[in-house]
């Protein structure tokens, strides 16, 4: 016999499959392009995701605090309206510089918010892939010791 807790949970495990794109996918960039991952500087990491380094600076939103206060806890964002491929996140005041990778498609909003680490002042870049043309912006940000503002 079938209960209703039961009957619930199986009818809400059957709904989440259903709406799962079949054709849902990520590469794994850690895996396929390893040596981004341990690149100290950041034109090196570019061209590892990207086969370039080679970027014009537009198409791209970022924000980001002139100054950070806690390192530890930096709030990025940015947005673009630019029908990109790949996205990839980069900052040069951590011995390696790759943030993160996006693998989107045309569909996709991009508009991304999301907190990284910075030991110390230094740059955060994004670079987006529009049909093997490289687009980027990049924001410097002063990090402060012991959050004292100064």
């Amino acid at each position: 016999m079938l209960n209703r807790r039961n009957f619930l949970g199986l009818g809400l495990g059957v709904l989440a499959a259903a709406t799962v794109p079949a054709q849902l996918s990520a590469e794994d960039f850690r895996v396929s392009k390893p040596k981004a991952w341990t690149a100290t500087k950041v034109d090196e990491a570019i061209k590892e995701i990207f086969g370039t380094n080679a970027t014009t600076e537009s198409g791209i939103n970022l924000k980001a605090p002139e100054i950070a206060e806690n390192g530890a806890v930096v709030p990025i964002s940015f947005d673009t309206e630019l029908k990109a491929s790949k996205i990839a996140v980069f900052q040069d005041a951590n011995p390696e510089s790759a943030v993160a990778v996006f693998t989107v498609n045309d569909n996709m909003v991009l508009d991304y918010a999301f907190r990284i680490k910075m030991a110390k002042t230094g740059k955060v870049t994004v670079v987006a892939d529009v049909g093997g043309k490289l687009h980027s912006a990049t924001k410097e940000i002063k990090v402060t010791m012991g959050g004292c503002g100064g």
